[in-house]
C-alpha cells in the first residue's frame, strides 16, 4: 500500500512541475498553471496523506523553479508558493481535523487577500512592471479593485477546490484498487 502513496505523489509532483514550467514560459497560460497545479497538489490526499501532497507541492515547486529559472517574471513561481500550492493543503488538513469552517473559510480570506497584495507590490514595486494598460480610474483606486479581487476570486477558488477534491477522489477510487 506504500507504493501506492509514493508513486502517486511522484506522478503528482511531476504533473505539478510540467504545468508550472509550462505556465512560467508560455504568458497566456500562467494563471492557468496555477489553477492546475494546485489540482494536482491534492493527488495524494485520495490516500490521506498530507506528508504526500506537502512534499508534491515542494518536489514539483522546486523543479519547476529549477527548469523555469530564466522567467523572474512569471506570476507562476510567487504565485505557487505563496498561496495555490499550500491553501488546498491546508484546507483539507483543516476539513479532516474538524477545524472550525468559518474561522478557517475568513484565515483563507485574509491569507488570499494578503497573497494578492504581495503579489501586487512584488510585481509593481519590486519588479517595476508598469500599470499603463489600465484605465486611470483603475490605476487611482487599484487597492481596493486588488482586495475586491482578491475576495471573489477566493469565494469561486475555495468552492472550486472542494469540487475539485470530490471529483478526483470520485475518479481515482475507479483507477486505483
Amino acid at each position: 500500500m506504500k507504493s501506492k502513496f509514493i508513486a502517486i505523489s511522484a506522478v503528482s509532483a511531476s504533473f505539478v512541475a510540467i504545468v508550472l514550467i509550462i505556465g512560467a514560459y508560455i504568458s497566456f497560460f500562467d494563471v492557468y498553471a496555477l489553477l492546475l497545479s494546485s489540482v494536482f497538489v491534492i493527488l495524494p490526499l485520495y490516500f490521506n496523506s498530507f506528508k504526500g501532497s506537502f512534499l508534491c507541492y515542494l518536489a514539483g515547486g522546486v523543479v519547476a523553479l529549477l527548469c523555469g529559472m530564466g522567467n523572474i517574471t512569471s506570476i507562476v513561481f510567487p504565485g505557487y508558493f505563496v498561496f495555490f500550492g499550500l491553501y488546498p493543503i491546508v484546507k483539507f488538513i483543516a476539513i479532516n481535523k474538524k477545524f472550525n469552517k468559518y474561522i478557517f473559510f475568513v484565515l483563507g480570506l485574509l491569507w488570499c487577500v494578503a497573497s494578492s497584495y504581495g503579489l501586487f507590490f512584488y510585481y509593481t514595486k519590486l519588479l517595476m512592471l508598469p500599470l499603463n494598460d489600465f484605465p486611470d480610474f483603475i490605476i487611482d483606486n487599484i487597492y481596493y479593485f486588488v482586495g475586491a479581487f482578491a475576495v471573489v476570486f477566493y469565494f469561486l477558488y475555495d468552492k472550486t477546490m472542494f469540487f475539485v477534491k470530490i471529483l478526483e477522489d470520485k475518479y481515482l477510487k475507479r483507477i486505483i484498487r
